[in-house]
């Protein structure tokens, strides 16, 4: 139950991720999940500063993210009546994806503005301009050097470049955590070819990170 209705088997880095922030942190903890396979940064998940500044729309996933999110916070007291009145705190954000803008050259060029713009317009929707963002790279199927989504992905992170992300952005380098195709359940490539070991492993860094910022 914790992946795609095709395969129930198959699960994805928020298992690892929530195993971690479960023993971190002694409150709890709910994940809000938003997955749709197959979205760019550079288009579906657009957010309005990178339209702002650079052209195009704001992406309907970049909504539908914000939507969802809201829509769970609202009715936590329906969807779970334990926690009805007892109010929540947005802590922290993370962030797995890539695949489809490392495939295009113009998302690949716009991909570190495009996820700078993405952190700092979440932050302002959920009002903290520091909000904890953990960020893990799209490191499937590894071609022999690091792709430019992946750099752009762990140049946010590097506080001389962006001063204001230090302490409260991280990135793991998940190149580690890539399994062949001949161990694994599938040969898709992308989504890690459905290895159960990638996947943990890579929610596991993604938790670790978080726990770090904080402060657990």
């Amino acid at each position: 139950g914790y992946s795609q209705s095709r395969n129930p088997g198959w699960i994805g880095p928020e298992y690892g991720f929530g195993w971690v922030i479960g023993d971190k942190v002694e409150q709890p903890v709910l994940i809000i999940k938003t997955a749709w396979g197959g979205k760019s940064l550079n288009v579906d998940f657009r957010p309005p500063s990178a339209a702002t500044a650079r052209g195009g729309v704001v992406g309907p996933y970049y909504k539908a993210l914000i939507d969802y999110a809201h829509d769970c916070v609202t009715n936590l007291g329906t969807e779970f009546p334990e926690w009805k009145e007892k109010g929540y705190r947005i802590s922290g954000i993370g962030w797995h994806q890539g695949w489809n803008d490392r495939v295009d050259k113009v998302a690949s060029a716009n991909y570190e503005a495009n996820l700078v713009d993405l952190i700092k317009d979440l932050r302002a929707e959920f009002g903290n301009p520091k909000l904890p963002v953990s960020v893990t790279t799209t490191s499937m199927a590894p071609p022999p050097e690091v792709t430019a989504v992946e750099l752009a992905q762990l140049a946010v992170a590097d506080p001389k470049k962006y001063p204001a992300f230090e302490g409260n952005v991280k990135t793991t380098d998940t190149r580690p955590f890539w399994r062949d195709a001949s161990i694994s359940p599938s040969n898709f490539g992308y989504h890690w070819n459905h290895n159960g070991e990638s996947q943990y492993l890579n929610g596991k860094a993604m938790g670790e990170k978080m726990a770090e910022m904080l402060g657990r």
